[in-house]
């Protein structure tokens, strides 16, 4: 997000100045919460705007959050819209409120003065929307609270009654001005600080930084036990010194705290969300039996406190609550950071070399046979966010065959680029600190070319820097993985070269026989015959088939190169087509069990282990 000079300034000022500031503040904006109805999931919403402008005042509903790249009707969830304008000793003035649009409402007859009263329904919770109910508030900022128009820079006011749910704890980034009041210095900090409140377990640990000592936070609204908690925690931390190492310094956080906000339970989505100071780790499972799956989230978010929080590109500048930016440097921002979400686990002890040598294959089965390459190279899917982080539509897409998620591109590139400057004698670490020293510490915005100025100054190279970036960034070509990994000890193989495969293929049994129920991707030879999603396969070389069983003992049967018929219903119609036998793409890899001592002494350099 932004920071305007105001926020920098604020933070300029002693801990008990800003706090004074906000409360004393004559146009501090006051939110107050009534939680009398949450077993119905409505939050009671009253906002306090004083010193308004004269003439119409708007007040909207964001339509963009933080961390997301898509564009969200949060609006659709407000209801029950009041307004009371200024008192006045002399006669009663009509506040009229007007919804202009699906997102805005015009405030007319206030007297210089706002009161807004709304009803918040909320039934999920994640990093994007918010959940109310008996056991929680789960609140993301945008998809909770209505906003001035043009009283950005105002400070604000989130308070709780005292006498609701007293035994509910609160945890967020905001500044805890005490008597359950929260303040932020501004709309773009306010909206940037998502806010748990609840039943919470709550460890602390810090974190020195140079001359300075930061303090880290883990909250959680869950079941688990305490042993099982604390253990977490000193994973928390374990993974926060992994990737303290990469850049060689946490980040100046605003407050000198950072919080994790997990919430592990049935009763919340699934979601991972990153903010300046804190980020939204949510699963709708215990953390009991499931600490090795959630701390992949923790580890990817916390990086990017650095990696997209104030590492910025700035085609995400300035940030809007009104509408979403399209971006070309995702690969970077998320999917370089979901390379090190892993590797900081292998080099915090979490994770083995083994696992992670064998995770691998998944990500490259993904990208090298995903037909999407033959569209668009990684700087073009970025672009694509608006469509597909999380954005809901009602028609299908065809994004199976033609988009590759810029988390996972940018992961495999991220890997293969390490591995290159390692041949060169340079880390990937080192472009990351670079970016960090050059970009992130100052936050300076960046763009795409300046990545690439930055890699060739680390590898003393900068025409091989803009060969890369044209082949890998801004074309599609992929870097040979195989020759990339050998030297580490580590082989990527088919793992079924001599038999038929049929990339992705997703088939269900059905009462009338086995229905493809996934996308049919272009590099499956079952594309060129003419099967769709919704096909129904009767039958393959004309022997029938109506289970995965049946199915599996046919294909098994075919050589490779051969042309086959295959008969199948479609839309009503009996239709038979033809493919060729082609090898099962899907690679395998992991550890070489007899690599030598110095490409165990490389891979242990690289992992850490």
């Amino acid at each position: 997000m932004p920071w305007p000079l105001l926020f920098f300034l604020f933070l300029s000022l002693p801990l008990s100045a800003q706090l004074s500031w906000v409360a004393d503040h004559p146009g501090t904006i006051v939110y107050t919460l009534d939680l009398s109805r949450v077993q119905q999931h409505e939050l009671g919403i009253t906002v306090e705007f004083p010193a308004v402008p004269d003439g119409v005042f708007y007040v909207k509903m964001p339509q963009s959050s933080p961390g997301r790249y898509a564009q969200h009707n949060f609006a659709r969830n407000v209801y029950s819209l009041e307004a009371e304008g200024a008192p006045t000793s002399g006669p009663a003035r009509t506040v009229r409120v007007d919804r202009v649009d699906p997102n805005t409402w015009a405030i007319t007859g206030h007297g210089g003065s706002v009161t807004l009263r709304y009803t918040l329904f909320a039934n999920y919770g994640d990093g994007t929307y918010s959940g109310i109910d008996d056991r929680k508030l789960h609140l993301n900022m945008p998809a909770s609270f209505l906003y001035g128009e043009a009283l950005n820079d105002r400070p604000i006011l989130l308070q709780l009654p005292p006498d609701q749910r007293p035994e509910w704890e609160v945890a967020t980034q905001l500044v805890d001005l005490g008597n359950r009041r929260f303040a932020a210095p501004n709309y773009y900090y306010f909206y940037d600080s998502p806010t748990m409140v609840g039943t919470l377990q709550r460890r602390e640990f810090t974190v020195s930084s140079g001359e300075r000592v930061d303090t880290i936070e883990v909250a959680l609204i869950g079941e688990a036990s305490r042993d099982t908690f604390d253990h977490y925690v000193a994973w928390v931390d374990s993974v926060v010194h992994a990737q303290q190492r990469v850049f060689g310094e946490l980040p100046a956080f605003d407050y000198g705290r950072y919080v994790f906000l997990c919430s592990y339970n049935p009763w919340i989505g699934g979601d991972g969300m990153e903010h300046r100071n804190s980020t939204i780790c949510s699963a709708p499972v215990n953390l009991e039996g499931n600490q090795q799956r959630l701390i992949g989230t923790v580890s990817h978010e916390f990086f990017h406190s650095w990696n997209v929080e104030r590492i910025r590109p700035a085609s995400l500048e300035p940030f809007s609550f009104d509408h979403v930016n399209m971006s070309s440097e995702l690969w970077f921002a998320e999917g370089f950071t979901s390379y090190y979400d892993d590797l900081a686990l292998v080099r915090a002890g979490i994770f083995n070399p083994a696992d992670y040598a064998a995770n691998l294959a998944a990500q490259l089965n993904y990208v090298v046979h995903s037909p999407g390459r033959s569209y668009r190279g990684p700087a073009q899917m970025s672009r694509l966010a608006p469509f597909v982080d999380a954005a809901t539509a009602n028609d299908p897409d065809n994004f199976a065959n033609t988009f590759i998620s810029y988390y996972t591109y940018g992961a495999v590139l991220g890997l293969a680029l390490d591995l290159e400057l390692r041949q060169r004698g340079h880390t990937l670490d080192e472009l990351m600190r670079l970016m960090w020293q050059r970009y992130g510490k100052p936050e300076i915005p960046y763009h795409i070319r300046d990545i690439q100025l930055a890699l060739g100054e680390v590898a003393s190279d900068p025409a091989w820097a803009a060969r890369w970036f044209e082949e890998h960034i801004h074309g599609s070509k992929l870097p040979d993985y195989g020759r990339l990994l050998q030297p580490y000890g580590i082989e990527v193989v088919q793992a079924r070269p001599d038999s038929a495969g049929f990339f992705n293929l997703q088939l269900q049994e059905d009462e009338e026989g086995l229905l493809v129920a996934g996308p049919v991707y272009a590099t499956n030879p079952l594309y060129a015959a003419g099967v769709d999603q919704g096909s129904m396969i009767s039958a393959v070389d004309g022997t029938p088939v109506r289970t995965r069983s049946e199915w599996e003992a046919a294909v098994a049967g075919l050589r490779i190169g051969q042309t086959y018929p295959i008969s199948f219903l479609q839309l009503g119609q009996n239709k038979t087509g033809e493919f060729v036998a082609a090898p099962a793409p899907d690679y395998r890899s992991g550890l070489l069990p007899d690599a030598s001592a110095e490409a165990v002494a490389r891979r242990a350099k690289w992992l850490g282990r």
